[in-house]
């Protein structure tokens, strides 16, 4: 959806109240790149959305042209740091160093932070030991159909619930 289409809060809305779901259960991303074009335009509108209840989402931050500066006037929910940054870890003492700055820049902003892409368990302990706060990636899974993610679902649910005594 293009966030400078002037029938996607009417669009969004109508899908809300069609399915009986609040504003906060709709996380809208934007791409870093999307606050380069028209900045105070995107501003005003992201605001608008988060006076509705909407959470939004910096997408793959650290890949745009906005500076750090910008960072603070974006109206943002949640910062999803790119994959760019987390797939170098390994090898770069300079990779890490500036995930440890993205994610102390975030605590110290009180935005939590959803790295993108984790792949391995060296790069989820990793980021768990520097205090990044979601993690998402093909190691826990890759895109599934809405079917094979609910078998998934019912079979974590089974087995994490089949020995609790009630």
């Amino acid at each position: 959806m293009d966030i400078f289409d002037p029938t996607l809060e009417r669009t969004l809305d109508g899908l809300l109240r069609d399915n009986r779901l609040d504003h906060s259960a709709l996380k809208l991303e934007v791409t870093e790149s999307a606050y380069t074009e028209n900045s105070d335009q995107v501003i005003r509108i992201i605001e608008s959305f988060r006076k509705k209840g909407f959470e939004i989402e910096l997408d793959d931050f650290g890949t745009g042209y906005s500076s750090l500066g910008m960072l603070s006037s974006m109206p943002i929910d949640v910062l999803k740091m790119d994959r760019s940054f987390i797939i170098n870890m390994h090898n770069s003492n300079t990779a890490v160093q500036l995930v440890k700055l993205i994610l102390d820049l975030a605590k110290e902003m009180k935005i939590p932070v959803i790295a993108e892409g984790v792949e391995d368990k060296i790069e989820l302990m990793m980021l768990k030991e520097m205090g990044c706060d979601i993690v998402q990636g093909y190691y826990f899974s890759r895109p599934l159909p809405t079917s094979d993610f609910e078998d998934l679902l019912n079979k974590e649910i089974e087995k994490r619930f089949n020995n609790v005594r009630v």
